[in-house]
Order: C-alpha cells, then structure tokens, then sequence
C-alpha cells in the first residue's frame, strides 16, 4: 500500500479510490486522535468565526459614512489589490481541489472551510473596489505564472507547501501592512476578517504537512525544494513590480520584508513541533525552503539597504528591477486576454 507521502506526491484519481470506505471505520478513532482533533478544529473555529461579506461590508460603509478612499492613493491600491483579488480567486480554486483531494477527513474538512472563505474573500474585496470606484487590474506576468503553477500541479504536496505556506503567509503579511497603513477606515476595518481568515489557513499547512514530509525521500526533498525557490524567485520578481505601488500607499516594503522571514520562521518553529511525541526535529520540514537568520539579514540587506547602496549594489538592483519589469510584460502579454 502507498504511503502517506506518495499519495500526496502522486495522488490517485477518483475511479480508483472513491469512495474511501475505511474512513467510516468506527476503529481508526483511537488512531492519532491528537492531530486529528487539531487539524478539525481549523473546521470548526472556521463556522465558529464565520462572517456574512455582504453585510459585513454594509455595516462598514454605514459606520464610517460610506467609503473615502485617497483618490492620489486609488491607482496605486488597485495594482495591489489584483494580486489580492486574482490571488484569492486562485486560492479559492485551489482549496476546492484540496477538499476533492486530501484522504484525510479532518484535512479535508479544513480545506472545505477555506473554500468557504476564499471565495467570501473574493466577492467581498471585489464588490469593496467597485464601491470605491477603482478599476479591477488584470493580474501582472510573474504574479499570473506563480498562481498558475499551484493552480495546475496534481502534486498535493507542492499544492499545500505553495498555497499554505508561502502564499497565504505572504496574504497576511499583505492584509496586516495594508490595514496598518490605515488607508481608508472601512479597508481597515474589513481587512482585519481577511487577516484572520488566512492565519487560519496557514494552520492547515502546519499541521498535516510534517507527517508528509518526513516521509520524502532525499531525491523528493530535493524537488520540493527547488519548487519552492523557483516560486520565490517569482515572488522577488513580482516584488520588484508591486514594491513601487506599496510606497506610493506608504507602506514599507522593507518592513513588510522583514515581518515576512519573521512569519516564516514563526511557522517552521511550529510545524517542528507539532508532533508532540517526537520532541522537535527536522525531519518534519524537510525539503521546505529555509534561510538562516544570517541568510536572511544579508538578503534584507541586499534587496532592502539600510544605509546608502554602494555603486555595485545600485546596479545590481537596477538591472535586477529592469529584467523583472520586461519579463513581467512579456509573460502579461502571453495571457489570456
């Protein structure tokens, strides 16, 4: 029988496993009650923590007397939100494909609730933009190929490491900056829903994925590796074209950068330590993409220079945001129109 971890690598389609009659067994109760509990409660805080956007988002425009967003700040947000709106659009897509696909009942239930969300996450910011009366962006190139990767892998594995783990790390990251920013007070306000919304989702992540990966073998490590830097480097990419935006909304990149590698090792510490019976270890994030603390501050350092950048440094940065902007023409104009 196929382990845990090669089901998720290679998952098999319904006409050989549906249904899952094992999983009405009264006897598997006992087995890894735990973690199984855990993983059912994302469920269940998601009914307990639910929230209806339309009227959510009414009860907002009222209180503050409808919405009065900067018009010097409204083109900027908007090339923001398309990577939030579209980015939600694929997370809701993803999460349904989870929900058909985990074996797992408690995983699945977690990944139903999300689907839920998402797609709250989607009307809601949608119907907030048109209210506001700013335009609804197409989705620039490297956010798009990024997206689309995790839209069409079948690897379960990369779909959840990818979605969970750096996406929706990188939404609340996102979602807390913008609100902080105190743009316009209903955005504020309504955004605080959306931040607890995707940390819960990360939590999905942390808690069924140790058991995965401490099944990989070093050639499998390997792979979930380089997809993940390869979606980093996407992402570094798609910085560079979004960065501008952020700081015409007086948002620091640098900060938000540095908030970011703060929640990813946040969620590392946790996921080695979500098998309570074997202690902490690396074994349950093997293959994820790692920097050491001193990795991290010489990357900040780079992208983010704390104090004037030298002649080299320029440069560098320079040619590094011209590729970026070109490259993400070139992929924008290969997309659907």
């Amino acid at each position: 029988m196929a382990t845990l971890t090669e089901r998720w690598l290679r998952p098999s389609r319904p006409r050989t496993h549906f249904p899952q009659y094992e999983l009405g067994d009264a006897s598997i109760v006992g087995m890894a009650q735990a973690r199984t509990d855990t993983v059912a409660r994302i469920y269940h805080k998601g009914h307990e923590q639910a929230w209806d956007g339309r009227t959510t988002l009414d009860e907002l425009v009222a209180k503050h007397g409808g919405i009065h967003f900067p018009e010097d700040k409204k083109r900027a947000f908007g090339k923001v939100a398309s990577v939030l709106l579209w980015g939600e659009l694929a997370a809701w897509s993803i999460s349904a494909d989870l929900a058909v696909k985990l074996e797992d009942t408690p995983a699945k239930m977690a990944a139903s609730s999300q689907v839920f969300d998402e797609a709250r996450h989607f009307y809601v910011l949608r119907d907030y933009l048109w209210r506001a009366g700013i335009e609804v962006e197409r989705l620039g190139g490297w956010s798009r190929r990024l997206l689309v990767e995790l839209l069409e892998t079948d690897n379960l594995l990369y779909k959840v490491v990818g979605m969970q783990l750096l996406v929706e790390s990188t939404a609340v990251v996102m979602f807390r900056a913008i609100a902080d920013a105190k743009i316009e007070p209903v955005l504020t306000e309504l955004l605080y829903y959306f931040e607890r919304d995707e940390a819960r989702h990360v939590g999905l992540g942390v808690l069924t994925l140790p058991q995965v990966l401490e099944g990989l073998s070093d050639r499998d490590a390997l792979a979930l590796w380089w997809f993940q830097t390869r979606m980093q480097l996407e992402m570094i990419a798609s910085g560079f074209i979004i960065n501008p935006a952020f700081l015409e909304l007086g948002i620091d990149p640098a900060a938000m950068n540095l908030q970011g590698f703060r929640y990813h090792n946040e969620i590392l510490r946790r996921m080695k330590k979500v098998r309570p019976d074997r202690g902490t270890e690396q074994k349950s994030i093997k293959g994820l993409f790692k920097l050491s603390r001193a990795g991290q501050d010489r990357l900040q350092e780079l992208f983010f220079p704390s104090k004037p950048p030298s002649m080299w440094q320029r440069t560098l940065l320079g040619a590094m945001a011209a590729v970026a902007e070109r490259t993400d023409r070139w992929l924008a104009a290969r997309a659907p129109a």
